[in-house]
C-alpha cells in the first residue's frame, strides 16, 4: 500500500498491480488527500484576500431601517392564494391590487387604524419594494378608499378565499367555532350607523365600537364574518349565523359541530341548535351547571 501511494503521489501508475483491492484503496486515499489539499489552498487564499477594518462600535448609527421578515411570509401566502386574480375579478386595477395588498398586509402585521397602516407603509416597512407598482408617494386618502372598496366586495372575497384555502388545505370541516368580539374607533363616528357605545373588550370604553362575529373551522381558517352594531346582544346573532351555514360550499355531508362560549349559549339558542339538528359544544352557565352536577355529589 505504501509503495502504491508513493507512486500515486509521484504521478505514476504501475502496470503490474495484481491485487484489485489495493489499487481501489489507494485511489480512495488519494481522493481524500486531494480534497484536503484543495481545502487548505482555499483557506490560504481567503486569508491572503482578507481586508481588516477597525470599527468603533460606539460610533455606529442605524438610519432608515425597514422590516421585511413578516412581510415576506405574508407576500408568499398572498401569491399562494393568488389574491391578485381574485381582486382583478372584482374589478380592481393593477394599482388598486397593489394598494389593497399593501394595506391588508399592514393591517395583518401591525393591526391598527388605516392611518397607522399608511404611516407604517411609508416609514417602517420594505413591503413597497415587493409591489409591481410604485406606491412610495401614496396619500392616506387612497388607503381609506381602498378599504371601502374591499368592504364593498367582502362577501365575494370571503367566498373565493374560502374556496382557495380549501384547495390548498384539503379536508372536510367537522368543527365550526363561533364567537364575537368588538373593536373601537378613534373618533366620534357620527356618520357610522354601526358605531355604538358599549363595553369594550380592548378596555376602550371611551370610544365607539362595532361588533365582529366570526366563524372559523377547526384549523382556524375563517369561513365568514359579520359586522354588527357595537352594542349588539351576542345571543341574538346566532340565528342569522346558522342561516348562513347553509351556503353550499361550507360543508358537504355531515353537519359540523358548533362550538360557542357561554355568552351565546342561552336556553333559546340551545333549543335552536337542537331544532336545526346541529351538534354543539358549549360551556354551561354556572348556575345551570351547578343544578345539574350537585345531585350527583350529595351524600
Amino acid at each position: 500500500m505504501a509503495a502504491l501511494l508513493e507512486t500515486r503521489l509521484a504521478g505514476q501508475f504501475s502496470l503490474f498491480e495484481d491485487e484489485a483491492e489495493l489499487p481501489k484503496a489507494a485511489n480512495q486515499a488519494m481522493e481524500h488527500y486531494d480534497f484536503l489539499q484543495t481545502k487548505q489552498k482555499d483557506k490560504i487564499r481567503r486569508q491572503d484576500q482578507r481586508e481588516l477594518v477597525n470599527i468603533d462600535m460606539n460610533g455606529i448609527e442605524i438610519a432608515l431601517s425597514r422590516s421585511l421578515g413578516p412581510e415576506l411570509v405574508a407576500h408568499t401566502m398572498w401569491e399562494h392564494l393568488d389574491l391578485d386574480s381574485i381582486l382583478q375579478a372584482c374589478g380592481f386595477t393593477l394599482t388598486e391590487q397593489a394598494l389593497a395588498k399593501a394595506v391588508l398586509i399592514a393591517r395583518l402585521i401591525e393591526a391598527s387604524s388605516d392611518l397607522a397602516a399608511w404611516e407604517w407603509l411609508r416609514n417602517r416597512t420594505a413591503l413597497l419594494e415587493l409591489l409591481p407598482v410604485n406606491l412610495s408617494d401614496i396619500g392616506k386618502d387612497a388607503v381609506y378608499e381602498i378599504a371601502d372598496k374591499l368592504w364593498i366586495h367582502k362577501s365575494s372575497l370571503e367566498k373565493t378565499l374560502r374556496s382557495r384555502e380549501q384547495g390548498l388545505f384539503v379536508s372536510e370541516p367537522t368543527l365550526f367555532l363561533y364567537d364575537l368580539t368588538n373593536t373601537c374607533f378613534e373618533g366620534r363616528c357620527i356618520n357610522n350607523e354601526l358605531a355604538k357605545r358599549a363595553k369594550s373588550k380592548e378596555k376602550r370604553n371611551d370610544c365607539p365600537l362595532v361588533t365582529l362575529a366570526l366563524v372559523v373551522d377547526e384549523r382556524g381558517f375563517p369561513l365568514f364574518s359579520q359586522i354588527y352594531e357595537g352594542n349588539q346582544s351576542e345571543p341574538e346573532t346566532l340565528s342569522a349565523i346558522l342561516n348562513r351555514l347553509y351556503e353550499p360550499d361550507l360543508f358537504q355531508h355531515l353537519k359540523p359541530t358548533i362550538v360557542m362560549d357561554r355568552g351565546i349559549a342561552t336556553k333559546d339558542n340551545l333549543a335552536l341548535l337542537k331544532e336545526k339538528k346541529y351538534p354543539f359544544i358549549v360551556i354551561e352557565r354556572r348556575a345551570v351547571a351547578e343544578r345539574r352536577i350537585k345531585p350527583h355529589y350529595r351524600s
